[in-house]
């Protein structure tokens, strides 16, 4: 193990931010927010 604590502590703030990032994005699609779902929910 290379990594210190640091550098560890430091991705896992990363990864919850996207996880967190990308729940927002999944709950903002279902409410067809983006144009790209808008464009194919009528499929």
């Amino acid at each position: 193990m290379a990594n210190t604590s640091d550098n560890d502590k430091k991705a896992r703030d990363n990864q919850a931010k996207r996880h967190e990032k990308n729940m927002m994005r999944e709950k903002n699609r279902e409410a067809g927010k983006f144009a790209y779902s808008k464009k194919t929910n009528h499929l």
